[in-house]
């Protein structure tokens, strides 16, 4: 199956405006992380190629809405609410009902916000290991 990066592209925008507008309200960000937590756990094994990346995303966005981790430009953490957002939509561009193929466009949009924001994770993994925290599963600190 052939992906139609600008669709996909065009439907990660809006993904990311709707981030911003969400950013602005800490309920509704939790909200969303938590909602796209429970669907990554739940498809964690369709997810395998992503999964620690993925844990990655969670762990910052959760840092940065609870406000312990704010040290990331706002337009990265855009970027990883608005991948999150696209994540949850289960109709994206490839609807997420199809066996197999539905999480094809989630995985390519979470790897290309990895890529947009990865300086600023490595930024992150170094402030999280001096707090003595690692990454769990809940993107929670242990």
């Amino acid at each position: 199956m052939k992906l139609n990066r600008q669709k996909i592209l065009a439907f990660f925008k809006k993904s990311k405006d709707k981030a911003t507008v969400i950013l602005n309200d800490k309920s509704k960000a939790t909200d969303t992380i938590q909602e796209a937590l429970g669907k990554a756990v739940t498809n964690k094994g369709d997810l395998e190629g992503v999964w620690s990346k993925l844990l990655l995303l969670f762990a910052v966005s959760k840092d940065y809405v609870n406000g312990s981790y704010t040290e990331i430009p706002k337009g990265s953490i855009v970027a990883i609410i608005g991948g999150l957002i696209y994540f949850l939509s289960p109709v994206d561009v490839v609807p997420d009902f199809i066996p197999v193929l539905g999480l094809i466009d989630d995985v390519f949009v979470l790897n290309l916000v990895y890529k947009q924001v990865v300086k600023d994770l490595e930024k992150y993994k170094i402030w999280k290991d001096k707090q003595g925290n690692i990454i769990s599963i809940d993107g929670a600190s242990t």
